[in-house]
């Protein structure tokens, strides 16, 4: 044992005090290491805590001001914007009203937006990063310009379809009024063949605010395709005069003021020719359109006249533009006449007049709700005898099927799925697609609209005999899966800013109970009514 020990002691102090000192020094820089990777994990998840707390505040305050704030001006879609005198002048100027109109509105957007008028007093908002000479063929009237339908890119979200699954039209030519725009014009955006010019007439002398129509005319290996005998077979410049000389017209007599656009569709044959492209033809519409605030409107329906009146009021004007900045659409209720002829025509006059006028022809039997007699769906949630009596507004619950018109903000209505044409649920999808974004809606007792009679169309007849309505059943059953999903995006033959649909902005209704099918009835009752 004593040598065991001996020999510990001789093995011990062999050791140099360099080696010792090696091993001590190893430690050391082991423990920095490992101090200095400890406080490197502790600064990483200082800054990931960081970063979490501002992205959450910036997701709290984009929720609060895209849900709450209201009134802000759509953004610009590129289309036209005013017009220029009678005499065709291209000088624009700047007026003291619409300069300050302009600087609240930048203010409110922080956006760079002007407002222009020319001779006749006419303005509207325009980007200001818009060239002299694109501003000034854009205020020409009677302009064959094609802006803003050759646009690279559109607000909103959209996927760019080719054809046979889009129609593909050609706009030939547009017309731009000349009266006077006022801050508190609502559009109403519609579209026609042009044999059924004699109904936006009607339209037009009922509204006494602007108009954006597309006028369609269908081709056959080149040649016009129409119930017109003066048009049928000829070239595509025949409308040209017949549309230029409605519009004309519709500025010396008409009350409102129209802005149109001709765009013709070359077809395949002429079995195809009653597939009308309507969706597409609502999007040409809806890209003239430039006020806060449109009107969807069909245009064989009248508008009843006291509503404009009513609407140029500025208080009453801003009450709607406040409620429809909720994301509301007003809802229009909708009449037809019983009689279909000429003696229904008569009958639609006169309903327009008043709402007393209304009521009396509805007690008589002469009008009901429009398609409550074949296709209930498309209006019924608007409770035409809960209207009738009451003189306020009310909430109107959406139902699959629901197809109203309505008032609404520009900036909410998305566009129009293109490959709907024919007849069959073209409308019905866009306003799904529309509470599906969130739009909730509600009544006015200050309007109303009333279909004024007219030949039927041969669109059913086409969709049926051309198996297209089948093609529609299950393009409709394939988008309102899409819109459950939240990941419908509508088909058009033009690009948008983005293909992806608004999904954050639905996830996050539904998430904080937002989403009107989700029962959002708090939220519901703190939005106003007009």
């Amino acid at each position: 044992m004593a040598g065991e020990g001996r020999l510990d002691s001789a093995r011990s102090s062999r050791r140099s005090p360099s080696q010792m000192g090696m091993r001590e020094a190893a430690y050391a820089m082991v423990e920095r290491q490992l101090s200095k990777k400890a406080a490197a994990r502790q600064k990483s998840r200082q800054v990931a805590l960081s970063g979490i707390v501002m992205l959450c505040c910036a997701l709290g305050l984009f929720v609060y001001k895209y849900h709450t704030e209201v009134g802000i001006a759509f953004p610009y879609t590129g289309g036209l914007s005013g017009s220029a005198s009678s005499q065709g002048t291209s000088e624009v100027v700047l007026s003291s009203a619409a300069a300050a109109a302009a600087a609240q509105q930048q203010q409110q957007q922080q956006q760079p937006v002007i407002v222009y008028t020319g001779a006749s007093g006419a303005g509207a908002l325009i980007d200001s990063s818009l060239s002299a000479a694109e501003i000034d063929n854009m205020l020409k009237p009677g302009s064959s310009g094609h802006s803003p339908f050759d646009a690279p890119r559109y607000p909103g979200f959209c996927r760019k379809m080719r054809p046979p699954n889009v129609p593909v039209l050609e706009v030939q030519r547009m017309w731009l009024t000349n009266k006077q725009r006022n801050a508190t014009d609502v559009t109403i955006v519609t579209q026609l063949s042009v044999d059924r010019l004699y109904m936006l007439e009607g339209q037009c002398g009922a509204w006494g605010s602007i108009i954006a129509a597309a006028v369609h005319v269908p081709l056959v290996q080149g040649k016009v395709v129409s119930e017109m005998a003066e048009l049928h077979g000829r070239d595509l410049a025949a409308p040209l005069d017949i549309i230029a000389e409605f519009h004309e017209r519709m500025e010396k007599r008409g009350r409102c003021k129209l802005d149109l656009v001709y765009v013709t569709e070359e077809v395949g044959s002429m079995e195809l020719v009653g597939l009308y492209p309507v969706n597409a033809l609502r999007n040409r519409a809806l890209m003239l359109a430039q006020t806060e605030v449109v009107l969807l409107l069909d245009a064989d329906f009248l508008p009843a006249r006291a509503l404009t009146d009513l609407i140029h009021d500025p208080l009453m004007y801003e009450q709607l533009r406040r409620v429809t900045g909720y994301r509301q659409g007003i809802v229009l209720p909708a009449f037809e006449t019983i009689d279909d002829g000429e003696m229904g025509k008569q009958t639609a006059l006169k309903a327009i007049k008043s709402r007393e006028a209304l009521s009396e022809l509805f007690k008589h039997g002469e009008l009901r709700g429009f398609h409550m007699d074949h296709y209930n769906r498309g209006h019924r949630a608007t409770d035409h005898a809960r209207w009738f009596e009451t003189n306020i507004s009310y909430r109107i619950p959406y139902e699959e099927g629901f197809e109203p018109y309505v008032l609404v903000q520009r900036r909410f209505v998305p566009w129009y799925d293109e490959r709907f044409k024919g007849y069959r649920k073209n409308k019905v999808v866009h306003l799904m697609h529309m509470f599906r974004l969130g739009m909730e809606f509600a009544s006015t007792p200050h309007g109303y609209v009333v279909h004024s009679p007219h030949p039927v169309a041969n669109s059913w007849n086409t969709t049926q005999s051309t198996g297209f309505w089948y093609k529609l059943k299950k393009l409709y059953a394939d988008s309102r899966e899409d819109m459950e999903a939240s990941r419908f995006v509508p088909a058009t033959a033009f690009n948008c800013e983005s293909r992806e649909p608004e999904k954050w902005s639905f996830y996050l209704r539904r998430m904080l109970g937002w989403a009107p099918h989700r029962g959002a009835a708090a939220r519901r009752e703190q939005r106003p009514l007009l």
